[in-house]
């Protein structure tokens, strides 16, 4: 067998069982009803990360730390979106950073919008419409408005959607396991 092959149907069962554990950690929202939001947003970013591809430039090597940045004021999300600092995600080291209205985002591969940043949604989604950065918040109306995952609560149970065409404009690839969790895909 050639290594090729091998990689694939490796990559093949680290993809259904990471579907398998995002499918569990769903499950297990009602029984986790006393974690806040704030750290079900954080755990949900974190499994993004792991099922996410990136075009080959954006994540180039394994010694390039995966960034996400956190834009806006953040309050208790920011908080525990911070503890992700250090983690690892598919060979790459979490990077944490937090960044207000106006800054730059061009190293970031994921950006969490804070509600804060709700009345600038619009530009801030076109200035990133091209970058291969997954957008991500729980502001409503976050995918209907462009951003590419949007977090949402369903039967009081945090939840997403996913914009699918936003997220393959941006060169992203997002895992099928995934996609079939996520409440509604806009095409």
């Amino acid at each position: 067998m050639s290594p090729k092959t091998r990689v694939d149907r490796f990559r093949g069962r680290v993809g259904v069982v990471a579907g398998l554990l995002l499918a569990w950690l769903a499950t297990l929202a009602p029984a986790l009803a006393q974690v806040e939001e704030a750290e079900l947003s954080a755990a949900y970013l974190y499994n993004f990360s792991k099922f996410v591809h990136w075009p080959a430039a954006a994540l180039s090597d394994s010694s390039k730390a995966l960034v996400l940045c956190v834009y806006g004021r953040s309050g208790s999300a920011g908080e525990a979106i911070g503890a992700l600092d250090g983690k690892f995600a598919q060979g790459h080291r979490i990077r944490v950073e937090r960044h207000a209205r106006g800054d730059a985002l061009n190293d970031c591969q994921i950006v969490y919008v804070s509600d804060s940043e709700r009345p600038y949604l619009s530009p801030l989604l076109r200035a990133l419409a091209n970058q291969p950065a997954l957008t991500v918040s729980d502001i409503p109306g976050f995918v209907s408005a462009g951003g590419m995952i949007g977090l949402v609560m369903v039967d009081s149970r945090l939840r997403f959607e996913i914009n699918r065409q936003s997220a393959e404009a941006a060169g992203l690839s997002i895992s099928s396991q995934v996609l079939k969790l996520a409440t509604q895909v806009v095409r």
